[in-house]
């Protein structure tokens, strides 16, 4: 989609006009001056003009964010970096693949661009050959690969912060299949995207198009839980929110110095961990799906630009 024609773009262009401030646009829609009063403020993609740009530079590194985290006792998933051999002349030049394949033998891992949004370029990496060819794609494009260990979710959240108050909490709800004991998945499948409830591009290539779900079992498409990889969000209640998981995202945002950002969580076995955090508070699926949901963001997006010409 183009930016010009996103809800984020139609939202800025909203709350401006409405509020009195002038914008101009830049780069097709990805940078914005805003003025008011003499003063003015920024936004460049999905980063608003409230956090530092160190620390936004710090928690869109999966690896320093988390060892922050690991700092200050929070529970979070850590995130090892593995640099492009292009960059050993900086790390010491001993290579990373003696430490890759120990940590492989331990089980399975999840290897990043350890700058990367979105899902792309995420692996679940299971075997030697799963490691290189994950390794091979992300060192294309990044001169840094983030490694964890592979958790076991049972939820993921996303909580998106202002100024320590947690403004807007959804869970994520991965696409699946129910099996009636009788057809494949691919059947399933077919017949889901033959009715608009599944969207035929968003299906990965390594779902089991032969094998047959138990009736009335569930049949997860996708491991992985990010809007743009076919993931609904369905909005959670704030005052209802575990105490638990109220705390670690504060103390996150707090450990971290972050006024603004969306904080994605998981709950395991162990109980609820910081997967991670982004500066870069961006919720155009959550605002498209609805006129309820575009409302909401459009009141979070309000408060952060007008915070920015506040002092």
């Amino acid at each position: 989609m183009e930016n010009s024609k996103s809800s984020y773009v139609k939202i800025i262009n909203e709350i401006c006009a409405e509020e009195g401030i002038k914008l101009s646009s830049y780069s097709y829609d990805w940078a914005f001056c805003l003025r008011k009063d003499q003063k003015r403020a920024f936004i460049l993609g999905y980063q608003f003009g409230l956090n530092p740009s160190s620390v936004q530079q710090v928690c869109n590194d999966k690896n320093i964010a988390s060892e922050v985290l690991k700092e200050e006792d929070i529970p979070s998933v850590y995130h090892a970096c593995f640099m492009a051999p292009s960059m050993l002349q900086y790390t010491g030049g001993k290579g990373s693949w003696k430490a890759l394949l120990a940590e492989l033998e331990k089980g399975t891992l999840v290897c990043k661009d350890n700058y990367g949004t979105g899902g792309n370029l995420v692996f679940k990496v299971r075997t030697q050959a799963e490691l290189e060819k994950a390794a091979s794609d992300i060192y294309k494009s990044s001169e840094a690969m983030a490694v964890c260990r592979y958790e076991d979710i049972q939820s993921e959240y996303r909580l998106v912060v202002l100024d320590g108050e947690i403004r807007l909490a959804f869970s994520k709800i991965r696409p699946s299949l129910t099996g009636d004991g009788v057809s494949t998945v691919g059947k399933l499948l077919a017949e889901a995207i033959a009715k608009g409830q599944i969207h035929s591009f968003l299906v990965p290539n390594e779902v089991e198009l032969s094998k047959v779900p138990e009736k009335g079992k569930t049949y997860l498409l996708n491991w992985k839980h990010n809007l743009g990889q076919g993931a609904s969000a369905l909005t959670l209640s704030i005052p209802d929110l575990e105490e638990e998981l109220v705390s670690l995202v504060k103390k996150t945002a707090k450990a971290l110095g972050i006024r603004f950002a969306s904080i994605d969580m998981i709950k395991t076995e162990a109980g609820w961990k910081v997967l991670e955090v982004n500066a870069g508070v961006m919720m155009e699926h959550f605002a498209s799906s609805g006129e309820k949901q575009y409302i909401t963001a459009k009141a979070i997006y309000r408060d952060a630009i007008l915070k920015m010409f506040e002092g």
